[in-house]
């Protein structure tokens, strides 16, 4: 990485006793120093990790038990298929709004952690999850605002593109031209909403950082992230594309057990599927503080960059001023 430091040293790059120092970064050495903290680390930010990580893995461990049938193709595979339909869609939805309760959470609290471990201060699980957990529905509010920003034109562009189609049989035998130009209509809004989704992301991604340091509320934080964010954007793009090259690594990893679930049948599939679910549960509790923590330095250097966040860093590290022993001789009475 730059600067020529080496990851062989996770202490090495300007840490001291009182903790990191505080200075603009390059993209470079925010990523070096990223992995740094978390190989330093490394029980602190997977232990917290690994709730989300939980979750989605007992989702998939009971869709899997109302999986009780399977579906044979002429090519030898066999698809699972639910006999009680509205029971997974029941658990897919639960564990959906479970997962981003505790994302919300455990973004919170990793960034805590990071913040502690900037100061100089000893950072616990137990520590980070009290101070989360204090104001859980604020990050979790945080978390939801950020998807809104995210998703609402996708969202929009779907619903005005099949609103579209169910007006489509109406126009009697124009109805294959109309097809054909709204199949190209669509095409550019999947194009379009990709890039916006893309663009909205990087923006609001500093949102929880803001909210825990700051402690902002869920629209405050995303206007902050925004404001923080007017520059250097793609700088985060990239950090995203290191994460989304990981999980593909580890994907790819995967990918043969799930090959291999669907030729194969009864007790043996079962198994190979929970295979693949720990797999999953493994490489999400590994993956996810990356960003985390990459999220959290990137805001305190942008800070640094346009607000001076160093000296305010400095001054919370020396700590309270000490007493001044003429002040307190002056303000003291006179013994009578």
């Amino acid at each position: 990485m730059s600067g020529g430091q080496s990851w062989s040293a996770p202490e090495g790059l300007a840490q001291t006793t009182a903790g990191y120092d505080l200075r603009p970064l390059s993209t470079g050495e925010i990523l070096d120093r990223t992995f740094q903290l978390y190989r330093s680390r490394f029980a602190l930010f997977a232990s917290l990790a690994a709730l989300p990580a939980a979750v989605n893995f007992l989702s998939g461990v009971l869709q899997l038990l109302f999986m009780t049938g399977d579906r044979a193709l002429p090519n030898g595979w066999h698809i699972p298929v639910s006999r009680l339909p509205i029971v997974t869609s029941a658990i897919s939805i639960a564990s959906l709004l479970l997962y981003f309760v505790f994302y919300g959470i455990t973004q919170a609290a990793t960034t805590w952690a990071v913040a502690e471990i900037y100061l100089g201060k000893p950072a616990s699980v137990g520590a980070a999850w009290k101070t989360a957990t204090s104001r859980w529905l604020r990050y979790v509010l945080v978390t939801l605002r950020q998807y809104w920003s995210i998703m609402w034109w996708p969202a929009v562009a779907l619903s005005v593109f099949f609103a579209a189609l169910v007006l489509v049989p109406r126009l009697g035998g124009g109805a294959i031209v109309a097809v054909g130009i709204l199949s190209f209509i669509f095409g550019l809004q999947v194009l379009a909403s990709c890039i916006y989704a893309v663009y909205a992301a990087i923006r609001v991604s500093l949102g929880i950082p803001a909210s825990v340091i700051e402690s902002l509320g869920a629209n405050a934080a995303v206007r902050r992230s925004m404001a923080l964010l007017t520059q250097r954007k793609g700088r985060i793009f990239l950090m995203w594309l290191l994460v989304v090259a990981i999980s593909m690594i580890v994907g790819m990893v995967l990918a043969p057990l799930a090959f291999l679930a669907l030729r194969a049948q009864g007790a043996e599939r079962y198994i190979l599927q929970m295979v693949q679910l720990t797999g999953s549960f493994i490489s999400s509790m590994l993956v996810g503080p990356v960003a985390a923590i990459a999220l959290c330095l990137f805001y305190f250097d942008e800070r640094v960059r346009h607000e001076g966040f160093d000296i305010e860093f400095l001054m919370l590290r020396a700590g309270p001023p000490p007493p001044n022993p003429v002040a307190e001789a002056t303000t003291s009475p006179e013994p009578v």
